[in-house]
């Protein structure tokens, strides 16, 4: 799956257990920006990184759920591998949406990792 069509689905799910429609405003811009854009990054296939500020700013804007503090999320050597992912990937590490994996004898949380179709089915079970 792709951003784009993660994001759309994320939006879809949420729209219809809510009986409810989601205006621009309330999704904010990073998701509108998924939304409306043509860009072939968003085409790429979905990374965890990515996945997470999705889902950091779907909690953010439309369920308006504010930021946990990050407990032990820093401890991940590769939680700052990408500076602008670092919160996102800490805030679904600590409300359990990323789980860590083992890369040799350190955990993870695979930034960069492709996220798979079971790491897709929890995320929207939870919506």
């Amino acid at each position: 799956m792709n951003c784009k069509d993660f994001t759309n689905k994320l939006i879809d799910l949420y729209q219809n257990k809510n009986n409810q429609e989601l205006s621009y405003e309330a999704l904010g811009p990073f998701l509108c920006e998924i939304i409306d854009s043509s860009a072939d990054i968003y085409k790429m296939p979905l990374r965890r990184n990515t996945m997470a500020r999705v889902l950091h700013e779907f909690y953010k804007n439309v369920l308006k759920v504010k930021d946990l503090d990050w407990r032990d999320a820093g401890k991940f050597p590769d939680i700052y591998d990408c500076k602008l992912c670092a919160n996102p990937l800490a805030q679904c590490y600590v409300r359990g949406l990323i789980k860590p994996r083992k890369e040799g004898n350190v955990l993870i949380l695979g930034a960069n990792d492709i996220v798979t179709n079971e790491e897709i089915i929890y995320i929207f079970s939870l919506i």
